[in-house]
């Protein structure tokens, strides 16, 4: 058992370190993201100001993966990362320099935000690609459970560090340690890890042109349909999360608890934890036999314990349990997920067909979100308020009153999410993924 143990860590060596200063980093990066989101609003006193944020952020990643893919897949995918990662830090250091002066402005942001998103385009595809190669086949679940486990672990204390940080010191404390965490994470990836080359950089007699590498990644999707299926299946899914814990979450809590602060923070707190523990059992149980399955499963029993008994109760005890429960598979779902892409795509286009993975998966946040607001407010809402007879039928499941239309959009969700993973379940291409 020893032996198997250091023999993991072994294999493990450099994957662990980049997850080690990665980690670090990132959450450097998400207090200073939750404290400039706190900054905006106090400043500007609009939702609306931060939902720019979230705009600028995502809008230039989305468009700019499509492309950033085919360069990816060319250049040296440790100098992509110290780069992409420097520039960040150079926006973080704007930042921190403008608000010592007391000349920071909203709109200074959201351009610092757009070039945060543009950078994001290139860092993340490429470290997924840099991760292949640096770890083996085996180990491909194990490092997945890994990365949901550190992911949970930033979700849950990001605000709690920053609330507490800014309270006691203040925004610059914040952007002074993102600044520190990303010095540990660039000589870390600089100093002690090493990412081999792949064929598209080795090979420096090939002179396509661009526009043809570029194409080449979106063919291979083209032909092989189960990966497209697959990508696709996750964008809806990401609509519907999108939808309904991304948007309407923690209106219809706090709506239904007379806008209790404390017991939102429980619900969300127990979203953290469920990844947690999904990715402590993903880390160290054997991969599953069927990958295809695992995925389709996780994501139907999720939708199960997480949406249907969010809409269908009214009892924080239930809430906290069903977000705690839900987010259990989801490590499961990601993991193999990964694992399916990195052993099934070559190593030399990876950075082009994930790039466009991630432009097709993430384009549909923001608009569920858009539509999240749309429904609730516009729809279901007035809809459970006024009607009689809805408050007759659909009202013993989701109750009444304020929050009761938010609650009918998570039961709905929740029953569409488990019948489309069943769906996509039973799809000849997706299942000869497991081949």
């Amino acid at each position: 058992m020893k032996q198997f143990n250091k023999k993991i860590i072994t294999d493990l060596k450099y994957f662990l370190i980049l997850l080690g200063g990665q980690s670090i980093s990132q959450l450097g990066s998400s207090m200073t993201s939750f404290a400039l989101m706190i900054w905006a609003y106090q400043n500007k006193g609009t939702v609306m100001s931060i939902s720019i944020l979230g705009v600028c952020t995502y809008l230039p990643y989305i468009l700019v993966s499509v492309f950033a893919g085919t360069l990816i897949d060319k250049w040296n995918k440790k100098a992509v990362m110290l780069i992409s990662d420097s520039i960040a830090a150079i926006c973080t250091l704007c930042v921190l320099i403008l608000y010592c002066l007391g000349i920071l402005k909203v709109w200074n942001i959201y351009i610092i935000n757009t070039l945060l998103g543009v950078m994001n385009a290139f860092q993340s595809p490429t470290s997924n690609v840099a991760v292949t190669l640096i770890v083996p086949k085996e180990h491909y679940n194990r490092i997945s459970g890994l990365q949901s486990l550190c992911n949970s672990f930033i979700t849950i204390f990001t605000p709690v560090f920053a609330t507490a940080i800014i309270s006691f010191s203040g925004i610059k404390a914040i952007l002074i340690i993102d600044l520190i965490t990303f010095s540990s994470a660039f000589s870390s990836l600089l100093l002690f890890i090493k990412i081999p080359n792949n064929k598209e950089e080795n090979d420096r007699t090939k002179s396509y042109s661009f526009f043809y590498d570029f194409k080449k990644g979106f063919s291979y999707l083209l032909q092989e349909k189960g990966i497209l299926y697959l990508i696709v299946f996750m964008s809806i899914i990401n609509l519907l999360a999108s939808m309904a814990e991304g948007s309407v979450l923690p209106a219809m809590i706090l709506s239904r608890t007379n806008n209790n602060r404390v017991l939102l923070g429980f619900v969300t707190s127990a979203i953290g934890l469920g990844g947690i523990v999904g990715g402590i059992i993903v880390t160290i149980i054997k991969p599953p036999k069927s990958k295809v399955k695992t995925i389709f499963n996780s994501c139907a029993l999720s939708f199960l314990l997480s949406d249907v008994l969010l809409g269908g109760s009214q009892n924080i005890y239930v809430w906290i349990l069903a977000a705690f429960a839900g987010n259990i598979p989801i490590p499961f779902l990601n993991g193999s997920e990964m694992s399916i892409l990195r052993t099934k795509i070559p190593v030399d286009i990876q950075g082009r067909v994930f790039s466009i993975r991630s432009s097709v998966q993430f384009s549909t946040i923001p608009v569920g979100y858009l539509l999240g607001g749309i429904l609730s407010d516009k729809v279901f809402e007035p809809l459970m308020l006024k009607s009689t007879l809805m408050q007759q039928t659909v009202g013993k499941i989701v109750g009444t009153g304020k929050g009761s239309g938010m609650a009918m959009i998570f039961l709905i969700v929740g029953i569409i999410g488990c019948l489309l993973s069943m769906i996509f379940k039973k799809s000849t291409k997706i299942k000869e993924l497991d081949k």
